[in-house]
C-alpha cells in the first residue's frame, strides 16, 4: 500500500488540529469502562494494554450492523523532526494500531466505540484505507512521557 507524502500530510495536520482543539483523552475516548477502575483512564490507552490482543477480534457497531475488526499490528510512529523549534520539546510515546476488516465502515474519520471481551468499551478515531480488498482502519495514539 502507497500514501503519498501530501496525503500523508494532510492526514496528521486534520488529527494534530483535532488533538490541541479538544483535549487529547477527548479525541481518544474517555467513555470507556475504565474510567471507572481508575481516575486517569489516559494511563490504559498505552502500547502494553494492546500489545496482548494482536490477532484478536474487536467489534463496532455501524447502523444496526456489528462488524468485526481485527487488530493485526501495532507499530511505532517516529516523532517529528526536533531541529525545527527553539524551545524545548516534550518527548512522547507515539504508536499506531491497525486493524482490518472486509467490511468497509464510513469512509471519513471518525470515532468509533470498540468493544472486546476482556479490554471492554472504548473510543478511538480511525482513519480508513484500502489494501488489496480488505479495509484497514488506522488509530494513532500519542502520550505525553
Amino acid at each position: 500500500m502507497s500514501v503519498s507524502r501530501r496525503r500523508f500530510m494532510r492526514s496528521a495536520a486534520v488529527l494534530s488540529a483535532a488533538a490541541f482543539a479538544f483535549k487529547p483523552t477527548f479525541v481518544f475516548g474517555r467513555n470507556s469502562v475504565w474510567s471507572n477502575n481508575s481516575p486517569d483512564p489516559d494511563n490504559f490507552y498505552r502500547r502494553e494494554m494492546f500489545e496482548p490482543y494482536i490477532g484478536d477480534i474487536f467489534h463496532v457497531r455501524v447502523g444496526k450492523q456489528m462488524v468485526n475488526l481485527q487488530l493485526v499490528a501495532i507499530e511505532n510512529v517516529s516523532p517529528a523532526s526536533r531541529g525545527i523549534t527553539t524551545g524545548k520539546v516534550a518527548r512522547t510515546d507515539c504508536f499506531s494500531m491497525r486493524f482490518q476488516t472486509t467490511t468497509k465502515l464510513p469512509a471519513t474519520g471518525r470515532m468509533h466505540n470498540l468493544n472486546h471481551s476482556k479490554l471492554g468499551s472504548f473510543d478511538l478515531f480511525m482513519n480508513q484505507s484500502k489494501d488489496r480488498g480488505k479495509f484497514l482502519h488506522t488509530a494513532i495514539v500519542n502520550h505525553v512521557v
